[in-house]
C-alpha cells in the first residue's frame, strides 16, 4: 500500500501578450489561489504549482509530465487571463490524467471605485475560462468544471469531492488483485472481463491456487500469531471462551495465523485488494473471517466468493476516503424494509465486514459456519 501523499498539478493559463510584467502578476495571484485551496484544508492532495503557460509546446510538456508522474492524481488548470485555446489542444489531447477546469479569480468583488483597463487585462479569468472550456468541449476532454471564489465553501467541497474520485482512479490504475480460487458456481454478477478491467481502469487481476495461500498460513511464525492475537484482544470484545486460556482460544489462534499468511502473501505480491471463496478453500481449516475485516480496515478491497469487481471498488473507496474518518465495507444486499419509517435493505455477510462501519468496539465470537464444510469461526 502506497504511503505517499497524492499530488494535484496546478496549472495556469496565460499568453506572451501581456509582458512581462503582467505575467508576474499571474504567478503570484496563481500561487495565492493555491494557497487559498491549501489552506483550507478540505483538498485531501498536495498542490503542486507550475510556471504561468503561455505556448502550446510548454502546455505538451507539463501534460506529458503529469503523466509521468505516479504521486501526480489530477491536472487542475486555471485560465488567469485571456489564453488562446488552441495552444492548449496538443497538450489536452496528450493528457491522461483527470482534469478539473477552475473558473475563479483572486479578487471576489470589483474595485469599482479604482477598477481601469489595467485591471481587467490581467484578471481576466470569466473570459479565458470561457475560452478554455470551448476547446475542451470541441475536443470532447471529460473533465469537472467548478466555478466560484476559492475560498467558498460550495467550491472547496466540489474540488474534495473530485480530488477524491481521482485519488480513487489513481489507485486503480495501478492495482494488483489476488483471486484465491475462483468465483462461487453457477453466480452470474460475479463474473467479468478482466482484459477490459485492465485496459479501461488499470486493475490486474489474477488466480492463485488456494493452497498457495495456504503454504503462507502453515509457515506462519508463532511470534507474529502472538502478536496479532495480542491485536484481537485489544481490539475486539472476545468471548471468555476465546480469551487466552480459553477452551477455544486455539481457534483464534488458527485465524490470526490465516492473517499473517494473507497478510505475508499479499505484501509480497505488491497486491491492494484480494477475493476468496468459501467452496474453493482448500487446505484451510477455517473460512478467512477476521482477517479479511482487518485487511480491509488497513485499505486493502475484498470481495466474497470471488468478486473481483467489488473488490476493485472497495480498493479505490477506501483510497477516497482516507482522512475522512468515515467508514466502507464489503457487503451483500440480503432483504428489504419498506416501512414504516424510509425505506431500506438489510446488508450482511459471513464474516467479512469491516469493522471500519461500525458504531462501537466489535465484538469476537465463534459459531459454527452453515456452509463451506469448515471449522468453527
Amino acid at each position: 500500500m502506497s504511503a505517499s501523499k497524492p499530488k494535484l498539478w496546478f496549472l495556469t493559463g496565460s499568453q506572451h501578450l501581456y509582458g512581462e510584467d503582467t505575467l508576474r502578476q499571474v504567478a503570484a495571484q496563481s500561487e495565492q489561489v493555491q494557497q487559498l485551496l491549501t489552506a483550507s484544508g478540505r483538498i485531501p492532495a498536495e498542490i503542486v504549482g507550475q510556471p504561468v503557460l503561455t505556448d502550446a509546446a510548454a502546455i505538451r510538456r507539463v501534460m506529458l509530465a503529469a503523466n509521468g508522474d505516479p504521486d501526480c492524481v489530477g491536472v487542475i488548470a486555471w485560465m488567469h487571463t485571456f489564453s488562446p485555446a488552441k495552444m492548449w489542444i496538443t497538450g489536452l489531447d496528450a493528457l491522461r490524467k483527470p482534469l478539473l477546469h477552475l473558473h475563479t479569480q483572486l479578487h471576489r468583488s470589483l474595485p469599482w471605485a479604482s477598477i481601469d483597463m489595467d485591471f481587467m487585462n490581467l484578471n481576466q479569468a470569466a473570459h479565458g475560462d470561457r475560452e478554455f472550456g470551448f476547446v475542451q468541449t470541441r475536443l470532447g476532454v471529460a473533465r469537472k468544471t467548478v466555478a466560484g471564489h476559492a475560498s467558498d465553501a460550495r467550491l472547496l467541497g466540489r474540488v474534495e469531492d473530485w480530488t477524491r474520485a481521482a485519488i480513487g482512479l489513481a489507485r486503480m490504475r495501478t492495482l494488483r488483485l489476488a483471486r484465491f480460487g475462483d468465483n462461487m458456481r453457477d453466480v452470474a454478477v460475479t463474473e467479468g472481463d478482466k482484459v477490459e478491467a485492465e485496459l479501461r481502469f488499470g486493475v490486474s487481476v489474477n488466480t492463485y491456487g488456494v493452497n498457495d495461500l495456504v503454504s503462507s498460513v502453515d509457515a506462519a511464525a508463532d511470534n507474529a500469531v502472538d502478536e496479532v492475537v495480542a491485536d484481537y484482544v485489544a481490539s475486539y470484545a472476545l468471548r471468555p471462551e476465546l480469551a487466552p486460556g480459553g477452551d477455544r482460544h486455539e481457534s483464534l489462534r488458527y485465524a490470526a495465523r490465516i492473517e499473517v499468511g494473507l497478510r505475508q502473501f499479499l505484501t509480497e505480491g505488491g497486491f491492494g485488494a484480494f477475493t476468496t471463496n468459501f467452496e474453493d478453500l482448500g487446505g484451510l481449516r477455517q473460512l478467512p473471517g477476521i482477517a479479511v475485516q482487518r485487511l480491509m480496515a488497513d485499505g486493502y478491497g475484498f470481495g466474497g466468493e470471488g468478486d473481483w469487481k467489488t473488490a476493485t471498488l472497495l480498493a479505490a473507496i477506501k483510497a477516497m476516503g482516507r482522512g475522512t474518518g468515515l467508514g466502507s465495507s464489503f457487503m451483500e444486499d440480503y432483504t428489504y424494509h419498506f416501512g414504516p419509517g424510509e425505506p431500506k435493505i438489510l446488508g450482511a455477510h459471513m464474516l467479512e465486514v469491516c469493522p471500519s462501519i461500525a458504531a462501537a468496539r466489535p465484538s469476537c465470537e465463534i459459531h459454527p459456519l452453515g456452509i463451506g464444510g469448515r471449522e468453527d469461526l
